[in-house]
Parts: C-alpha cells; structure tokens; sequence
C-alpha cells in the first residue's frame, strides 16, 4: 500500500512538474514574442538620427569653408592695405594731403609735392579696387557662414530632444531583463534546450541586446544640443564679422580721394575693422571645426547603435 502511495505521489509530482515546465515554455515564448515587439524599429529610429548628423556634417562642412574662405580673403586684404598706407604716406609726405601746406607752396615745390606725386593717386585707386574686391568676398562669405550656422542650429535644435528613443532603448532593455529572469525559471524546472529552442533564443536575445546602452542616447541627445550651441555663437560671430567687414569697406576708406585725407585715428580704425573682421572669420573656422567633429562623433556613435540595434532585432526573429 506504501509503495502504490509513493508510487502515485511520484507520478503526481511528476505531472505537476511537467505541467509547470509547459507553463514556463509558454510563457518564455510570450515574452520572447512581446519583446520582439517592444525591440523593433530602434535601428531606424536611429538611422534617422544618423542622417540628420550627415546632412548637418555637410551643412557646417560648406560654412567651414566659406569662413576659411573670407579668413583668406581677409588676410590678402589686410596686406593690401599695407602697402595702401605705404603708398599714402608716399604721397602725402611732403604735405601735398595737407591744404596748409599746399597754400603756402611755390610753383617748384606745388609741382615737386603734390602734382608729381599725385601721378600716383591712380596706382593707388587701383589698389584700393583690389582690396575693396577681397573686401566684398570677405563680407559675402562671412554672410554665408550665417546662413550654413543658423540651418545648422535649426537642423540639431529640432532634433536635440531624443526622449523617444531614450525611453524606447530603456523599454527594450526592461524587456530584456523580464527575459533574463524568465530565462532563470527555465533553469529551475531542467528543461533541455536541445528540446526547447527557446532557451537558446533568449540567451541569444540577452548577449546582443544587452548591448544597447541608454547612456548612448543620452549622449546623441548632449552631442545635438552641443552641436545647436555651437551653431547659434557661429551665426552671432557671422553677423559681426560680416558688419565689421562691411564698415572696412566703405567708401570712406575705399576711394583714393578721401583716403589720403584721413586722419591718423580714422586710418587706424580701418586697420581695426579690418583686424577684427579677420578675427571673425577665423572664430568662425574654429565654431565650425567644432560643429563638424561633434556632428561627426554621432555618425560614428549612432554607427555602432545602429549595428547594435540590428544585431539585438536579428536575434529576437
């Protein structure tokens, strides 16, 4: 009678455990299911944000090189103007600027120093021509550098909020962990996962997706907004160099008749304008290099978030 007891036990535990292991098998295959489910689509989503960094690399890439452009431009002005002065001071050396002197002038010295060397006057409106030439590409390509900096900081502003992948990266790895455990339930009831393919699925699931970092989307969301900042002091130092460009090249300074007639603090106030102007545009090469390498640092991260994604979404099929 003891035996028959034991005996029925046995198979009642048996049967109970059994009917447990199909309970944790169907489960196992429903939160598989379901975190396939909550997993997908995270490569597109940040395809997406890859594509934007692309197209914002190219963006501030063309405004790179403008503001290299009008730094060049600049510097060929500024030694134009040198030799503008040097040719000034030529022709006014002996006072043939000053009305004064001329007045108190005979014929000899009027035609000594200020006729002769007012021959000049056109070798000097010709060089003033070339310097007001590099001026007007200084100033169009600074302007330029506004427009590339403020589609740039448009561009990463609109995309600088990744809540939505955060929280769908942070679901996915919620999903993971649920697995993970699930996977511990497996263990307890001994199943064999030559039988159940299941186990194998999941601990594929957590070796790929695991991967999947949170911190990386916090970092995209830094990076865009770093990007935007950028971006925005770019398009503030465009709008002064540009200004401070124009105001280099005015009239008052580009014509032959009233540059020679300057005083000492207007002529060096031009030289200022035009320093500053310089200055502009090589601030905007470095807010440009600076838009470019974080626009570059997410490629190459979004990259990895990408092939990660795949790998995690592959192995949840």
């Amino acid at each position: 009678m003891k035996k028959k007891l034991v005996l029925m036990c046995s198979i009642v535990m048996y049967t109970i455990q059994i009917a447990r292991a199909d309970d944790i098998i169907n489960d196992s295959n429903e939160l598989f299911n379901a975190t396939r489910i909550v997993c997908s689509g995270l490569a597109d989503e940040i395809s997406k944000v890859s594509n934007i960094s692309k197209i914002n690399t190219a963006v501030t890439g063309v405004g790179t090189v403008a503001a290299g452009g009008a730094l060049i431009a600049g510097v060929a002005k500024s030694n134009e103007e040198r030799e503008i002065e040097t040719l000034v001071d030529q022709i006014c050396a002996k006072g043939g600027c000053n009305a004064e002197s001329i007045r108190s002038m005979d014929l000899e010295q009027f035609y000594n120093d200020v006729i002769t060397p007012m021959a000049e006057i056109a070798e000097l409106q010709n060089k003033l021509d070339r310097s007001k030439k590099l001026g007007n590409w200084r100033t169009g390509l600074m302007a330029g550098t506004i427009g590339t900096n403020l589609a740039s900081a448009i561009i990463s502003g609109v995309n600088a909020n990744q809540s939505d992948l955060i929280q769908h990266i942070e679901a996915c790895n919620k999903a993971i962990k649920s697995l993970s455990n699930m996977s511990t339930k497996l263990k307890s009831v001994d199943i064999n996962p030559f039988d159940n393919p299941i186990i194998q699925k999941i601990n594929n699931a957590k070796t790929w997706c695991n991967q999947i970092n949170v911190d990386d989307a916090q970092k995209i969301e830094k990076r865009m907004k770093g990007v935007m900042g950028t971006s925005i002091a770019g398009a503030v130092i465009g709008g002064i160099g540009t200004a401070t460009s124009a105001a280099a090249n005015s009239d008052k300074y580009m014509d032959a008749g009233k540059r020679v007639n300057l005083t000492e603090t207007e002529k060096q106030s031009v030289k200022n304008l035009n320093t500053t102007a310089n200055i502009m545009s090589g601030a905007n090469v470095g807010t440009g290099l600076v838009e470019t390498g974080l626009n570059i640092s997410l490629i190459t991260l979004t990259k990895k978030m990408i092939r990660q994604a795949e790998q995690c979404e592959e192995a949840l099929q």
